[in-house]
């Protein structure tokens, strides 16, 4: 959009109380007389009349639970609402990375960016609840250019030269980012005459899974031979445990391609930075004396016994980098945050349907909703697909695969690509592969985005 608002209003109607930690009770920070103090006008009736302590309360009440779901809503610093109106857009570092991604990809090379366009027009629309309720305080805030710099800025610059690179022909140069693209678009047409909540919400949702699938097969565009882990869709809610260890077991594959990827990046950096192995003694002795260069030396003590010097040095910013430097709230590798996105859109689900193994044991799964998102980016209006075509898109675009018989060999080697002389490392019931597609069939049927006629034939269709 290009700009940001003053959020300071809004937020200080939303957080009527803040909670003292210390303490352990909640302190009103902004009353009502407060708020009608400052802002005498936006809460007046056609009359002129203030709204009485109880109607304030309560409205008060109803902006908190819908404009701040996330409890991010905070009057200085940092803050962001429930988005529905560009005049709730802030800058809040949250939206940095993932955020600065997905923008550059919707508005990447030279194509017409429909999603972008979309998300335009939704976002200057004012007919929804959620931008009634925040209406009063909208126009309160000043409106400010939204550019970036320092870090944002780099970071920005970065991926437009590299990761989001087009060719000559104004095209992406990654082959899994174009197709990204291309099925952001396809859904974004799909969407264009649907209702504008639940349409950005299913593009938002996209927006996490496509993450996902970009940093997944991110090692396979760089690394020559490098992984493809499939995605396998476990549809009986870890019923099977076949089937959910074999789910289980391509996500993990997901896991390992990221951390393969982010450790060839450290070692090609400090091998052009260091230049020969003898170096590397010559930089750890040049580290100031802190916390988290003793860490740092540490891990690379205890790796330099099994491999040679630039490795190990590898290995130590790995585990230091990730998990031994920054505050807490910045600490985690990588797939901690693929998890909590795939968590909160409803893609990753527990080990099995009681809940079993932790957080961070998960499996792939498709509700309803995520199987209409699936249905909408691969399948254009008015050209149906045959149910093994739809399948066929599935796998080509996302790494996506529920059990057919042509599938069988990338989930037991638990990668995409075919011909490889890989091992086999899953092992799964060919019977509850075939029962998982069934099921996967029978989904898209009831939530009517798919039809099986007489002679055994089902076509997949938005209509």
């Amino acid at each position: 959009m290009g700009v940001t608002n003053d959020f300071k209003p809004l937020a200080q109607v939303i957080r009527q109380y803040v909670k003292k930690q210390a303490a352990g009770y909640l302190e009103e920070r902004n009353s009502n007389a407060t708020i009608l103090e400052k802002y005498p006008t936006v809460f007046r009736d056609w009359y002129g009349n203030p709204p009485t302590d109880e109607r304030l309360t309560a409205f008060r009440a109803l902006a908190r639970d819908t404009l701040g779901a996330d409890g991010a809503a905070f009057e200085s610093g940092q803050s962001s609402f429930t988005l529905s109106h560009q005049g709730m857009i802030t800058n809040d570092v949250s939206d940095n990375g993932s955020g600065d991604f997905l923008a550059n990809l919707l508005t990447a090379g030279d194509g017409r960016g429909v999603t972008a366009d979309l998300l335009r027009n939704l976002l200057g629309q004012d007919a929804d609840p959620w931008t009634m309720i925040a209406w009063p305080m909208l126009g309160v805030g000043a409106e400010s250019e939204a550019g970036l710099s320092g870090a944002g800025l780099t970071r920005n610059e970065r991926v437009s030269a590299n990761l989001l690179a087009t060719t000559g022909d104004g095209q992406i140069a990654s082959p899994t980012l174009r197709e990204l693209r291309q099925r952001f678009d396809l859904l974004a047409s799909y969407e264009e005459s649907g209702e504008k909540l639940a349409t950005m919400r299913r593009i938002v949702l996209f927006g996490c899974f496509a993450i996902h699938v970009h940093m997944i097969q991110r090692c396979g565009d760089v690394i020559p031979d490098g992984p493809r882990p499939p995605i396998l869709l476990d549809m009986f809610d870890g019923r099977r445990r076949s089937l959910r260890e074999a789910s289980a077991a391509t996500l993990e594959g997901g896991r390992r391609a990221i951390e393969q990827l982010v450790v060839f990046r450290i070692r090609d950096y400090l091998a052009n930075a260091l230049r020969s192995q003898s170096q590397v003694e010559v930089y750890l002795d040049s580290l100031a004396d802190r916390l988290d260069s003793q860490y740092l030396i540490s891990e690379y003590q205890a790796q330099r016994d099994s491999m040679e010097a630039i490795q190990a040095l590898t290995e130590a910013f790995w585990k230091a980098g990730y998990s031994g430097v920054g505050p807490a709230s910045v600490k985690g590798y990588p797939w901690n945050a693929l998890l909590a996105l795939g968590r909160r859109s409803g893609y990753l689900s527990p080990y099995d349907n009681r809940g079993r193994r932790g957080r961070q044991y998960k499996r792939y799964g498709a509700n309803a909703e995520f199987a209409e998102i699936l249905v909408a980016s691969i399948v254009a209006r008015g050209e149906p697909k045959q149910f093994d075509e739809f399948l066929d898109d599935l796998r080509h675009s996302y790494g996506i695969v529920v059990g057919r018989q042509v599938d069988f060999d990338v989930v037991r080697r638990n990668d995409l690509r075919v011909g490889q002389d890989l091992p086999r490392s899953i092992s799964c019931n060919e019977n509850e592969l075939r029962l998982n597609v069934s099921q996967f069939r029978n989904l898209l049927i009831d939530i009517g985005f798919a039809k099986t006629y007489a002679d055994g034939r089902t076509i997949v269709t938005t209509g």
